[in-house]
């Protein structure tokens, strides 16, 4: 399932779960969950940015 943030709330829930991976076990699903919620997040970042400007 595709990983999005719209909200400063998903972003925080977000940012709690990157904690909750960091702490787990190394793995390949890890990385792959990882490496998708640092794009969701970007992306959320980008376009706050944007609205912002």
């Amino acid at each position: 399932m595709p990983i999005a943030v719209h909200t400063d709330e998903d972003y925080e829930q977000a940012q709690q779960r990157v904690a909750e991976l960091n702490a787990a076990p190394d793995s390949k699903e890890k990385e792959r969950e990882l490496e998708a919620l640092a794009e969701a997040m970007l992306a959320f970042e980008l376009r706050r940015d944007e609205a912002q400007d």
